[in-house]
């Protein structure tokens, strides 16, 4: 389902300071994050939604409720970040494809039911963004999140950035604190397996 804008309403207040209430109505949390989403439409209750940068939309939406703030607009497009709300929950490829995935802002359970080695990378974070690993399975796959690449490539580094889950129960939970950084809040490992861990960088 795409942005349907009459289910779009505005509480009124200055530009740049804008709350607006969505139904999302079938659309998933996810959705409804990514960016182009939301577009500066008619809306068929206020007239125009004229997002601005900082502008923030609370969405009910199928799976769950989310707050997002407007952090840019191009040609109508509208791009947000997650400020608030529920996790998403998210589903980590299977087989081959399960190679070099690009984590997003949720919740991930990996388990045996994936057939090879698996990797992933943190994206280039925002603050309060958040990224939540658990391996839920005890298969024989261990699981590789490299936490310095950013969003584009992946390059392991055997020593630092990179967080291996092998054993069934293992998992990590992470905020981004700025544009650059990511910050541990729970690492929970059967072994030793990172370095740096308080201290993870994504970009460099």
């Amino acid at each position: 389902m795409a942005f349907v804008a009459g289910n779009l309403h505005l509480a009124a207040s200055a530009p740049g300071d804008l709350h607006y209430k969505f139904d999302a109505v079938a659309d998933t949390m996810a959705t409804v994050a990514a960016a182009g989403y939301f577009t500066n439409a008619t809306d068929g209750g206020t007239g125009t939604s004229n997002f601005v940068v900082d502008d923030t939309i609370w969405c009910d939406c199928a799976d769950g409720h989310i707050l997002l703030k407007v952090s840019a607009i191009s040609s109508g497009s509208v791009t947000t970040q997650r400020i608030g709300g529920n996790l998403p929950i998210r589903t980590w490829a299977t087989g081959t494809a399960a190679a070099d995935q690009a984590l997003s802002h949720g919740f991930y359970e990996i388990g045996s039911q994936i057939s090879s080695a698996s990797a992933g990378n943190l994206p280039a974070p925002y603050p309060g963004a958040e990224v939540v690993v658990r391996k839920i399975g005890s298969g024989t796959a261990a699981f590789e999140i490299d936490a310095g690449s950013g969003d584009t490539t992946i390059t392991f580094d055997g020593t630092n950035r990179r967080i291996v889950l092998t054993y069934e129960g293992e998992g990590f939970h992470l905020v981004g604190s700025s544009t650059a950084r990511w910050r541990i809040l729970n690492l929970d490992l059967s072994r030793a397996t990172i370095a740096n861990a308080s201290d993870m960088v994504v970009g460099t």
